[in-house]
């Protein structure tokens, strides 16, 4: 899925110093610099207009403006990454206008899988809102787990799919649907806020990796902005599973849920780095 841009980058030629960092970077190789056209197979990555030392090269979107200069040491990004934890616990306090917009606008400089950028944003607000997204989350998956684990269909998993647990999946619904009682908030954990990532299905488009791309930044950037974060898949999977869901919350036909994060100020803040293993790595 490639999106249609309006207008292509604008080359301002007279001012135009032939450095070539704009040509020799350009990812398709779209760009004339002797007559200063830009050509179709631009993919609107908008790496000239970047690049460009005297500010030459106009974007399709929006203004040219001047990047600061970043001092965030490695030791700085370790952390805030050993900082950020899954909260599951929210402050009574709704995120506000400013912060919700802030969030959302920063995502236009996102990187994405293929530069298709499909990926569109509904935000859910509103303690009743996000009570019955949590309870239809609830209900959604409860109901699958019990027809996975029906004295029918258990038997034949466990010989077609003898990797899953089926066991533990069925003691898992037993405890899961115990504890849901009304009011409670199992799935969204009373949070103020959940941003949902959805896109245009398509047969060969990478949206869900766009959407998770997406919804990595915008924790880390929550996170900045003092909020705590917690993604969540099961919304995203009873989404997929629920047409109904996705009508109400109003995500347009053909879209489908890749993300779900849940915002809001945390009740409690974490003061030291939890031990983790390093991961798996094989170097070639």
């Amino acid at each position: 899925m490639v999106l249609k841009y309006p207008e292509m980058p604008r080359i301002e030629l007279e001012a135009c110093i032939k450095c070539m960092k704009c040509v020799i970077d350009c990812p398709s190789q779209a760009i004339d610099i002797e007559v200063g056209t830009i050509n179709a197979s631009c993919i609107h990555c908008g790496h000239c207009v970047a690049i460009c030392p005297e500010s030459t090269i106009f974007p399709d979107a929006g203004s040219l403006k001047k990047l600061n200069p970043v001092d965030i040491s490695s030791d700085d990004f370790q952390q805030l990454s050993a900082r950020i934890r899954t909260c599951r616990s929210f402050l009574k306090k709704e995120v506000d206008e400013a912060t919700l917009q802030s969030l959302i606008e920063n995502m236009k400089h996102y990187p994405s899988a293929s530069n298709a950028r499909p990926v569109e944003i509904t935000a859910l607000q509103g303690e009743e809102r996000i009570q019955r997204l949590n309870d239809l989350t609830a209900e959604t998956l409860i109901t699958s787990i019990r027809f996975m684990t029906s004295p029918l269909l258990m038997p034949v998993l466990r010989v077609l799919a003898p990797k899953m647990n089926v066991t533990r999946l069925n003691n898992y619904k037993k405890q899961f649907a115990a504890r849901q009682k009304p009011g409670s908030s199992l799935i969204c954990h009373h949070a103020p806020l959940v941003l949902l990532f959805h896109a245009p299905v398509a047969k060969f488009g990478m949206a869900a990796a766009d959407a998770y791309i997406w919804s990595t930044y915008a924790s880390i950037h929550a996170n900045t902005l003092g909020l705590g974060t917690c993604f969540n898949g099961f919304i995203s999977n009873a989404m997929e599973r629920s047409k109904s869901m996705r009508n109400e919350f109003g995500i347009p036909d053909g879209n489908q849920v890749y993300a779900a994060l849940l915002l809001g100020h945390p009740k409690v803040k974490y003061l030291h780095e939890t031990g983790r293993e390093r991961p798996k790595a094989t170097i070639i």
